[in-house]
């Protein structure tokens, strides 16, 4: 995000699941916070703000490419092409560069699906649509009075209740986390979905995300359920790691040091994996999905004095084999070239065990 842009969060739904009414709702509350709102919104089917037998509309239809109509109160400039607007050379940022930026403190956006910045799902089991957050990263949060049809998924916060949401979309804005380009939002994202699924727990586990020659990491001690990207702990590749880090990040550090194309490394306590890990070998997904998208997940056994010294070789050469492993009786490494990729095989790992746990629970005839 450019510094002439306007911070903006995104509301995406099907037709009918009603964005329009909800933001009509929520611009008030947003108002009542101290925030200046902007709105941009994508009309499928086109719009005209002129009409025929007006000057200005003849002399648009004449051929002027642009024409600015001002009265005492507003003013509005319309500008014709012939191009779609998610087909616009410079896309959605284009767009949001013609708002004025000194009077604006948050745009809300209304549309674009695609747009990179984080988005705000409304859904109503109503419309008969599947839901659009299982396959798109950039949903923060999704806006239903109706139970979620796919877990794990982001925050939930009630349609009949404005003010939950007004709140926020607010501590998204105080805490910077509406720049679409920070890495450490996606980050964060991930963090609290896995949080959500019950993959890790709120002061357990570690991650961080690569930044062309450092990273950053969550700090020591960090309680996922508060927080915000300036709590990350950025750390150099070729220098002595930030005291703040995590304990853990000399294994970050190590996995991309050996791997240039990685971009990201998690560490969970998933109870399901941590648990499989004291069978004493490394484990075979009994499912068909893990055991296609895993393979032989390797289990290094450490003893408690030798982590400091040898976890971080030990994980990074697993890593560059397999992309996740456990250290038993301890917790599992993930890595991915983007977050949802070690997200991904962390949360398959989790289900695999599960399901490993169970059966072997199950009874035998």
């Amino acid at each position: 995000m450019g510094p002439e842009q306007i911070p903006a969060v995104g509301f995406v739904a099907p037709s009918g699941s009603g964005k329009t009414t909800l933001l009509r709702k929520l611009v008030p509350l947003l108002r009542q916070r101290g925030l200046r709102i902007g709105y941009l919104k994508h009309a499928h089917h086109g719009f005209a703000l002129d009409r025929p037998g007006k000057d200005s509309y003849e002399v648009a239809a004449a051929g002027a490419r642009q024409v600015m109509l001002v009265s005492g109160e507003h003013w509005a400039l319309l500008s014709r092409t012939n191009e779609r607007a998610e087909d616009h050379p410079a896309g959605l940022d284009a767009l949001r560069a013609r708002f004025d930026a000194s009077s604006l403190d948050l745009l809300l956006i209304e549309g674009f699906r695609s747009a990179a910045v984080p988005k705000i799902e409304v859904f109503r089991a109503a419309t008969g649509k599947t839901p659009l957050y299982p396959d798109d990263d950039g949903i923060v949060a999704v806006v239903s009075d109706d139970p979620l049809p796919v877990a794990p998924h982001p925050p939930v916060l009630p349609l009949s209740d404005p003010q939950a949401l007004a709140d926020f979309i607010g501590k998204l804005v105080r805490d910077s986390a509406v720049a679409p380009d920070d890495p450490r939002l996606a980050l964060i994202q991930h963090l609290q979905r896995l949080r959500a699924a019950g993959d890790i727990g709120g002061l357990a586990g570690n991650a961080s995300v690569r930044q062309g020659k450092r990273f950053w990491i969550t700090p020591s001690g960090a309680s996922l359920d508060a927080l915000v990207p300036d709590d990350l702990v950025a750390c150099a590749l070729d220098a002595p790691l930030a005291e703040a880090a995590s304990l853990d990040a000399p294994i970050h550090r190590e996995v991309y040091r050996q791997q240039p194309e990685i971009g990201s490394v998690l560490h969970s306590h998933g109870p399901h994996s941590v648990a499989i890990s004291f069978a004493g070998c490394d484990f075979e997904p009994p499912d068909l999905g893990g055991a296609r998208l895993l393979g032989t997940v390797p289990v290094l056994r450490l003893e408690p004095d030798q982590h400091r010294d040898q976890a971080p070789a030990r994980v990074a050469a697993a890593l560059a084999s397999q992309s996740i492993c456990i250290i038993a009786g301890h917790g599992v490494y993930a890595c991915g070239a983007k977050i949802p990729d070690a997200q991904r095989l962390t949360m398959r790992l989790e289900l695999s065990a599960r399901i490993a746990v169970l059966a072997r629970a199950a009874p035998t005839r």
